[in-house]
């Protein structure tokens, strides 16, 4: 029989709680997680657990032995915050000024360290080993590249996250095959026109305008370049030129990302952007330079591994807790960094009625730990079940 997973989560509920709070109050941007990381380890230590630290930057991996030998699979956490200033007035708010937990870290991070002591207290019971990856620079989607080249993966032989979701139902699991999160790029756009007195605009070749051209003339590509079955987005994020109100500038520069879920769109994007972008700029008598940098792969799920992991939640959590994930969303995420190295699968934690992340009113919901801990629990045993099978 499976173990009782969710018992055991109820069990250590309050404590990971706790912790939850503790890593709320005191967040940490990407690549400055030192607090956050010595707090895991300590907190795994204290477990009877060993690990390893300074993982791709400031990771730490963590392995849990089962009592039979196996294979390895392995659970990830992110554990960076974002620079906003928190405005919940929560008694446990950041204490550190323009930061913030506002995506849900700090619950993946007490999760995960939560799923640890259950599992470690059941370590027996497994038939393999259970690597827990906690990853700083999420938000940088920087963190999971240089995990995987400090050999985080070595010997996975699949992966499992699980992010909170505000709008899902609290406690619930909801995932789906395919692609789940968006591929991410970022571009810059440099217009180089002639300035001019903004009295005299003939006189330019004003950058601003060409700007607001290339703009408007890049939402087309969306609309009609781009399969209207295949979703992709293309934001300009920053618009950034002039210095006075009487004076038009020589040059303008406009920053943005663009999102896709298949590579086939991912691939097209920027060149279609840098087409439309000097055509729009030739036309005007203006140049440009387009400057593409290449962020992460979309979240795309194994089918067999999305099956093992909703099968093992609906036993673990019973069916009213599992469901259909029904669209990917557009956001981005560097768990397809992992992806590249084994397979797996990306699952959300319903919170409820909960702020969106990126939000300065953001707060993981508390009463989603439980299930978030057994659902990984189980989720982990039965992959070392599938697994030792293949």
């Amino acid at each position: 029989m499976s173990e009782p997973w969710l018992a055991r989560a109820a069990a250590v509920e309050s404590w990971a709680r706790d912790l939850r709070r503790r890593i709320h109050a005191n967040p940490e941007l990407s690549g400055q997680e030192w607090e956050t990381a010595a707090l895991v380890a300590q907190t795994l230590a204290g477990l009877g657990l060993s690990t390893r630290t300074g993982v791709g930057g400031h990771g730490v991996v963590c392995d849990i032995v089962g009592g039979s030998p196996g294979p390895m699979v392995a659970l990830r956490a992110d554990m960076d915050a974002l620079p906003i200033q928190e405005a919940t007035g929560l008694s446990y708010a950041s204490q550190r000024p323009g930061v913030m937990h506002a995506c849900g870290h700090d619950g993946h991070t007490a999760m995960l360290l939560g799923t640890a002591s259950v599992l470690a207290a059941a370590r027996d019971r497994l038939r393999g080993t259970v690597r827990l990856i906690f990853q700083p620079a999420e938000e940088t989607v920087a963190g999971a590249a240089a995990m995987c080249a400090d050999g985080a993966m070595n010997g996975v032989s699949a992966i499992f996250a699980l992010h909170g979701w505000p709008g899902v139902d609290v406690g619930t699991i909801a995932t789906k095959p395919g692609p789940v999160m968006a591929s991410t790029d970022t571009f810059e756009i440099v217009i180089q026109g002639r300035g001019s007195h903004g009295a005299y605009p003939h006189l330019s070749r004003d950058p601003i305008a060409i700007g607001a051209l290339v703009v408007i003339a890049a939402q087309q590509i969306v609309a009609r370049q781009i399969d209207p079955l295949e979703p992709a987005v293309i934001t300009f994020g920053t618009f950034h030129a002039g210095t006075a109100t009487n004076i038009i500038p020589s040059s303008a520069t406009l920053t943005g990302t663009m999102r896709a879920l298949s590579a086939s769109v991912r691939e097209a994007l920027p060149r279609a952007l840098e087409e439309t972008t000097r055509g729009v700029c030739a036309s005007q008598g203006a140049t440009c330079t387009c400057t593409i940098h290449t962020g992460v792969d979309p979240v795309v799920n194994d089918p067999t591994w999305t099956v093992v992991a909703v099968e093992a939640t609906r036993a673990g959590l019973g069916a009213e807790y599992t469901a259909e994930l029904h669209a990917p969303s557009m956001g981005a995420e560097d768990f397809g960094v992992y992806l590249r190295h084994a397979p797996g699968a990306f699952l959300r934690l319903g919170i409820g009625d909960n702020a969106v992340g990126h939000d300065c009113r953001y707060d993981f919901n508390d009463a989603a730990l439980v299930h978030g801990m057994a659902c990984m629990a189980v989720v982990a045993e039965k992959a070392l079940d599938a697994a030792d099978l293949r």
